[in-house]
Order: C-alpha cells, then structure tokens, then sequence
C-alpha cells in the first residue's frame, strides 16, 4: 500500500533526516558498519542495524564509557529520533492517500465475509485499522473493542497488532494529547502493573501536533532481532494472538514472509497451531478447536510459504500470487 519494506527503511530515511541527524546517521552508521560506503547494497536492514545499537547500549558503558564519538545517552536519543523520523514518514505516506486504496476495499470486503474475523498485524501503520473503525463519535469505544481493549461478545472485526501502532502512545507522550483526542486502551489494574504505563490511543488517522514542541514518539516495537514485549498489554495482544490462531477454522497467511530472525511471531504460531484437536486441552487454558484448520499462504516467494508449513507444522494451500492479484481474482 505503498509503505516502504523493512530492508529499505534505513536507505529510504537517511535523505529524509536534517543535517545534524544525517551527520549522526552517518558516524554512528559506520562505526558499527565500516564498509558502508553510501550504497543501499552496503547498508544494513533496519534490524540487524537496531540490534546492534540494543546490544552497543549494553556494552559500551563497560567497554568505552565515553563511547567513540558518542556516548550512551546520545545513542539511546539517536535511536529515537530515528523511529521518530520513520513514524513522521508513515504519516506522511498515508496522508498523501486521497483515495480509497482498491487492495484495501478488496480486503475489507474479504474480511467482512468472514464469521468472527482477527486480524493479526504485524505492520505498525492504520490505513487498515482507519478502513474498519471509521470515524464519528463512538470511535473511542470501536478501538478499544477493535484493538481487544475491551471483551464484549460481539466484537466485529478485531485488529491484533503485537508490535504496537503508529496511533498508540505511552502514559508520557499520550497526557500531554488534548483529553477528547485520546482514549485509553490500557491502565495498571494492579500493583504488579504499576510499573507500567498507561497506553492511549490517538482518534486522528495522523500524528499529533504540537504548539510546544512536544515530540510524539509512537509506541511502537522496534525491528530488532531482540525484541521486548514486557508490557501487559502487549503481553495480553500476544496471548489473543495464540488464542485467535487455536480456534480459528480457517488461516490466511497474506504476503508475510515469516523473516527468520522474528522468533516471538514464530513461538506464537506454534502456540496458537499446537491446538491439535485430538488431544484434549487443560482446564481453563483455551477453547478446543472444532477440528483442523485449514490454511492458506498467498505469497508468491516459495521459501516464504515454505517457512510458514514448517512453523505451522502442517500441510497448507499455497497461492503463488501477489495480495492484490489475488484479492483481484487473479489464478
């Protein structure tokens, strides 16, 4: 939907950042990727690059506590100005759609045939999320259903998103938002949780602005091979993730190649796929699966569809097509 892909991020960006930025960009770039010379063939992806900043925020107190040309804190500020600068391209991209995407339509109209449908996302951007909840004034109550805030019997459409959205902002960022833009998703409901902050979420299908100067980081899980789901609502998405996947009926796997290194998202397929209907599930745990699933991977990658089977562990219908070929009927 014209949003960049993960292994161009990092390329995409770099003209994007001011002048300091850039400078930054380029000094703390090659010094943990020497032999990039400028070329994107020589640019790391978005996620072996922010595993290395996670790891150098570990060991450069110990090793250089005043680091090589920058320090802990400037490295730990750089890596949010560069999920910043990539959540304001993000916005801009979906502020420049000033008509209905025929792939998105397509999907909705899809999903919609379907009973009970989740949708899990891995991707951090709305243009889905806007398509289902609208606007108008109940959207406060439609995200907290649509996002699993809030349990009622009839949910409609869920939209799952286990590595956060461009619309989410912890307590810090969120409270400074005007108070009838922003709803609550989650808040501590007990003292073990006190350590965590409340998550908002904001009503405009675009960022914040600010007369202030405040910088809205978005809540949003950072592409790395480390990745940290420590917040209970996070850790809540994760288990209606397993849940979804162990009583569905029926899976489609829709242009996700199942990178190798997103080891969270392939112990959650397990999870949710090791619901197998012949052995009786434990008390309380999770509802039994009314038989096995039937599951379709559209990709036309065949390594892709080939990771997916054995994660899921097995057989699966492979539709070598595009998303938008398909959804469009194509054979």
């Amino acid at each position: 939907m014209g949003y960049p892909l993960t292994r161009d991020l990092l390329f995409g960006l770099e003209p994007r950042l001011n002048s300091k930025l850039r400078n930054q960009f380029g000094r703390v770039v090659r010094f943990h990727c020497p032999m990039w010379d400028g070329r994107r063939e020589t640019l790391p992806n978005i996620e072996e690059f922010l595993t290395q900043l996670v790891a150098n925020e570990d060991l450069l107190p110990v090793i250089r506590p005043t680091g090589p040309h920058f320090g802990l804190e400037e490295l730990r500020q750089f890596r949010e100005d560069i999920l910043l600068e990539i959540a304001r391209w993000f916005h801009e991209i979906h502020h420049a759609k000033r008509d209905p995407s025929p792939i998105r339509d397509q999907l909705l109209q899809r999903i919609k045939d379907c009973e009970n449908p989740v949708i899990m996302s891995f991707n951090w951007d709305y243009e889905l999320d806007k398509a289902v909840f609208g606007k108008g004034p109940d959207l406060a109550d439609r995200l907290q259903i649509g996002y699993g805030a809030k349990t009622v019997a009839s949910p409609g459409i869920v939209i799952l998103k286990p590595h956060g959205s461009l619309n989410w902002y912890l307590q810090k960022v969120g409270q400074h938002i005007k108070s009838d833009r922003v709803t609550l998703l989650w808040e501590p409901s007990d003292r073990n949780e006190k350590q965590f902050e409340s998550i908002f979420c904001f009503l405009r299908w675009r960022g914040p602005k600010s007369s202030h100067g405040r910088r809205y980081v978005p809540w949003i899980v950072p592409p790395t091979h480390m990745k940290s789901f420590q917040h209970p609502m996070l850790r809540g998405v994760w288990r209606r993730c397993a849940h979804s996947l162990g009583t569905a009926s029926k899976v489609f796997f829709l242009g996700y190649s199942l990178p190798a290194a997103d080891w969270h998202a392939r112990y959650i397929f397990r999870c949710g796929f090791y619901n197998d209907p012949e052995v009786p599930p434990r008390a309380g745990v999770r509802a039994k699966r009314a038989g096995s699933p039937e599951i379709t991977v559209v990709n036309p990658d065949n390594g892709a569809f080939r990771r997916t089977e054995a994660v899921v562990g097995k057989n699966c219908n492979w539709i070598p097509l595009t998303v938008a070929r398909w959804l469009a009927g194509g054979k």
